[in-house]
């Protein structure tokens, strides 16, 4: 990608009209703007009746981690910005994107400026303000509440300070409530009105737009957080800015959303969204093609003959996610590199995504998805399946023949889809390496707590683009001590790459910073990338304007759910 001259405020809009050509605009594409009202059916049946694999452990932004999580907290919360189906900055609660044109952006690149909609108001009637937004970062980045994605902010003026103030396991801090309090008031976010917000940077950052579009920023109302503690997001208690309200969540079975009556924005058309948590795969296909679903993820096992059939109600969705093996660093014996090599080696990727997944992706050997920038289709080409070059890392970490190795387990989500996987997984290293590893499943909430806990010893995850650049890749999944880092992963030369990456000014030099880290990690085997996946969806032909694009969280078109509406039949 060529150096870019445009001001700081475009070059990441621009990063992201490179991927634009994966949006999808399903089930009759992005009309919303006139909907013929007579062929909508009556309000009573604006129902849209969707799935999720399991119950997320939250819907707290500053505490949303998982795709799942994430895709709840879309239709009930509303950030600053937002993104079009050209996956474009734009406007949400804010009023106008700030730039340096229209002083939004200071000269130094330093302070954001953001106005906010004067008549947006929370789903119980009461104003927002400025003083919301401030409130919820500070809340966000508050060391006892542990929020996942906070790390993503510390290029605001102390802002990991603040959230850094206990500090490590290894070098535990002991601050007193006062000392805290000092620490939180110097984190760079204030009121300068009642709708003015202010951010203060310590260096340029090209995507902070983008992080202020993000889930962990989104506004809560702090009444209602102090007077209910953790139980503020139970149905009743919960009060959210988004287009829709959480009228009930009955746990283990369904959530279900309805449109908020203060919503200044464009208006819902659907009276009611029931989500329900299905674990199986097979069963969610079963309620569809009972009718009682309305969209539904095709299982792998029947991808292949879906997607021959020339099914109406047919989508392929592209996704900017990529699977890998998460081996736990830190753990034996994956502190070993040279097993993490042996494993790399020894999974047969296109074998797993034509048999597993009938075809639902492709093989990878690469961390950065297609589509984005930092992609490179031969990194890591060296981890090709290679069962001759597994079984001699693995002789060269101690354990010829597999002879000696000790016990390990995989960790998975409990779903048929998994239980296939697991098996695959399994066969490949007993013939490829000779050693004997076990799955364990567990329902998804007991997994998102042992995984983000670093309670694992190897699993298969994914990481999906919050925005569509390397430094949503890289810093806080391998850097030392990052929220996200799951491998265990910990390198002063990584470290320093991602640090003058992020303080780089010069597009091109910042790529190839970036590209370099990745390398680092792909070279030293910290994680094995498998699959980079598409979605394959059952959309009954009702629905129309369920509109996808790669940034979406587990349900496809979480973020333009006021489009979506239900056909007269």
């Amino acid at each position: 990608m060529d150096t870019l001259t445009l001001s700081r405020t475009r070059w990441l809009p621009f990063v992201l009209a490179f991927v634009a050509m994966l949006a999808v605009m399903a089930c009759g594409g992005d009309n919303a703007t006139k909907v013929d009202k007579s062929a909508m059916a009556p309000p009573d049946q604006q129902i849209l009746r969707l799935r999720l694999n399991g119950e997320p452990k939250t819907i707290d932004p500053a505490l949303s981690n998982s795709l799942a999580e994430a895709t709840l907290t879309r239709p009930l919360f509303a950030g600053l910005f937002s993104y079009d189906t050209e996956l474009k900055i734009i406007p949400n609660m804010a009023t106008d994107v700030p730039t340096d044109d229209n002083g939004g952006i200071s000269k130094d690149g330093l302070t954001y400026t953001v106005k906010i909609k004067k008549d947006a108001k929370w789903s119980d009637g009461n104003p927002i303000t400025a003083n919301d937004f401030v409130y919820s970062l500070r809340r966000a980045l508050d060391p006892k509440l542990g929020s996942p994605y906070v790390s993503f902010y510390y290029g605001i003026v102390g802002a990991q300070d603040y959230n850094t103030a206990f500090g490590t396991k290894d070098a535990p801090k002991t601050p007193g409530d006062s000392e805290l309090s000092a620490l939180r008031d110097k984190v760079g976010v204030e009121a300068k009105d009642a709708t003015t917000v202010v951010y203060h940077l310590k260096q340029p950052d090209p995507s902070f737009l983008n992080l202020l579009a993000l889930w962990t920023a989104y506004p809560v109302e702090q009444k209602v957080v102090e007077q209910y503690g953790a139980k503020w997001t139970e149905a009743g208690n919960h009060v959210g800015n988004g287009p829709f309200v959480l009228r009930e969540w009955a746990h283990d079975q369904r959530i279900v959303f309805e449109p908020n009556p203060y919503w200044t924005g464009e208006k819902p058309n659907l009276s009611r969204i029931v989500i329900s948590f299905i674990a199986d795969d097979a069963a969610a296909y079963a309620a569809f093609q009972a009718g009682d679903l309305d969209v539904v993820t095709v299982p792998p096992a029947s991808s292949r003959t879906i997607a021959a059939s020339n099914s109406a109600e047919f989508q392929k969705i592209a996704d900017l996610s990529t699977y890998a093996m998460f081996m736990n660093n830190k753990v034996a014996p994956f502190d070993n590199q040279k097993v993490r090599e042996a494993f790399a080696l020894a999974v047969d990727r296109n074998a797993y995504v034509d048999g597993v997944l009938q075809g639902a992706g492709a093989a990878t050997t690469s961390w950065i998805p297609p589509g984005m920038p930092g992609y490179d289709a031969n990194l890591g080409k060296q981890w090709t399946f290679d069962a001759t070059k597994a079984k001699q890392a693995l002789a060269e970490a101690g354990y010829p023949d597999g002879k000696n190795f000790p016990a390990v387990t995989f960790l998975a989500v409990s779903s048929d889809t998994n239980r296939l996987v697991g098996q695959f997984i399994e066969d490949q290293l007993k013939k490829n390496l000779g050693v004997t590893v076990t799955t364990e499943y567990v329902d998804s909430k007991t997994f998102g707590g042992r995984f983000t806990g670093n309670q694992h010893q190897v699993t298969i995850q994914r990481w999906s683009a919050d925005w569509p650049y390397p430094n949503n890749w890289l810093p806080d999944q391998f850097g030392t001590n990052a929220l996200n880092n799951h491998s265990g992963y910990s390198s002063s030369k990584f470290d320093d790459l991602v640090k003058k990456a992020a303080a780089e000014v010069d597009e091109k030099k910042r790529l190839d910073l970036y590209a370099q880290a990745q390398k680092l990690i792909i070279d030293e085997a910290v994680i094995s990338p498998l699959y980079n996946r598409q979605t394959y969806l059952l959309v009954k032909p009702w629905v129309k304007d369920l509109i996808a694009t790669p940034l979406d969280g587990a349900i496809k078109g979480d973020s333009n759910l006021t489009k979506t509406y239900i056909a007269a039949r």
